[in-house]
Formats: structure tokens, sequence, C-alpha cells
């Protein structure tokens, strides 16, 4: 789930890409579970299960959010490529397969949740949409979920994969990104819709997310570069957009 974007070609085998990234991560989900579980704000999560899809969906709302908030840069992030909250239709796929293994209701409430928070990561970690972006977010979220065994051996071979920069300047980021995950507060159990409106800032600060410059003092590296079939995002750095 945390770079499902680089894979899905749209209307095709969503359900089975989906799965399948459920099938890689399991371990990482129970764990996660777990420590969704025993964290403050994750005990409201599952006795109140607000439905944050929801909300990011909202596109009046997050409009109507002030200009260097949190969800300002989020709506920022999703209209810079014209990207959706809701790609996995909960419907047609979560559910299905919530059925289909037998999980409990808290347990799928996380999975719907986690579903809605790959692009907050993306947003209050600064990593844009394009194939960096994705690698270096999926870095921060093995940090987040240590350890995280194949996913993040896989995180690496994507780095390496993905032009632009030499090996060593691609692998330092990416450890850099797995570092900052996993010196932040527990994501998974933020709360979220609380957290919109706040200034960008601000909600680093509380979630214990260094800022970029912070985190990668060498910066990261961008490429137009995409698999064949995909269109190249827009670059999107909403630090630049809050220096404007």
């Amino acid at each position: 789930m945390s770079c499902w974007r680089i894979f899905l070609l749209p209307g095709r085998y969503t359900e089975q890409i989906y799965e399948a990234f459920l099938a890689v991560e399991a371990p990482v989900f129970a764990r996660a579970y777990h420590q969704v579980r025993v964290h403050p704000n994750g005990r409201k999560l599952f006795r109140d299960h607000p439905d944050l899809l929801g909300v990011l969906a909202d596109d009046d709302y997050l409009a109507s959010l002030p200009h260097g908030s949190l969800g300002h840069a989020y709506h920022s992030f999703l209209q810079t490529n014209r990207l959706d909250a809701g790609v996995f239709s909960e419907a047609d796929i979560i559910r299905p397969l919530a059925e289909k293994n037998g999980w409990d209701e808290d347990f799928y409430y996380m999975i719907r949740r986690g579903t809605a928070v790959h692009d907050l990561f993306h947003t209050i970690s600064g990593y844009g949409p394009d194939m960096v972006g994705e690698v270096l977010n999926l870095g921060f979220h093995c940090g987040q979920m240590e350890p995280a065994g194949a996913v993040k051996h896989m995180g690496r071979m994507f780095a390496m994969a993905t032009p632009g920069a030499s090996p060593r300047f691609k692998l330092r980021c990416y450890e850099q990104a797995v570092e900052r995950g996993r010196r932040a507060d527990c994501l998974m159990a933020a709360p979220w819709e609380e957290l919109l409106p706040l200034p960008y800032r601000e909600v680093q600060e509380l979630l214990g997310v260094a800022p970029t410059n912070v985190a990668h003092p060498g910066g990261i590296w961008f490429t137009e570069w995409m698999p064949p079939g995909f269109k190249s995002p827009s670059r999107w750095d909403y630090e630049a957009v809050l220096a404007a």
C-alpha cells in the first residue's frame, strides 16, 4: 500500500495489485495494528472509527482550509497531478478482501484508514508523486513500521533503479527517509481529521516529522522518468509554496 501508485494501471488488475501488496506487507500491518492499539490516540480511533477517507474526499472542505495548513498542502498535492484520495473502492475492493481474509472490524478499519493515509504521508514528508517521491515515501513508511524486512529491501532496489543521481546518493537519501520515519510519532494513529486545519510546519513538529532540509541536508533528487505507459508527474514542493 505504501507505494501502490507507481504500479497501478488505471482500471486494470486493481484488486489483484492491492491484494498482492497486502500479502507482501502482512507482517508489517500486523505490527502496525498492535502499535496503533497501544497508542493513546489509536485507542480513540478504534473506539470511534472516524471516516478519514470521507473527510479527504470532500474537495470543498479541503479548498476552504487556510493557505499554509496541512489540509491546504494535501489539497495542493492532489491537485498538482489530479490525484484521487479514494483510488481503491471500499465496497468493491477493500470490503470483499476483509470478508475473504476474515479480518475483524478494527483491523479492517486500520487497512481502510491506511489507504487514506498514503497521500498524507507524502504530504507531511514533502515527498512528491514522482518516482523518487514514491521511493522515499516507501522508506519513510518502512521507518514507521520497522522491522520492515522485505519491504525495506524492495525500497532499496527501487531507489537504485530510479535514475537521476549516483547510487551512493540515492541510497543515502533512502536511508535518511527510513530514519526520518523511525523518529516520527506513529502516524497511522495520528488524529488527521483534527490536524488538517493546523499550520503545516506545526503539524510536522507535533508529529515529530523533521523538515525536509533537516532530514535530507544534502537534498533529494527528482526525475521525470516513469515506467512505460505512465505520465510524468509535475514536481510538487510545498516548502517552495510556503516560501513564495
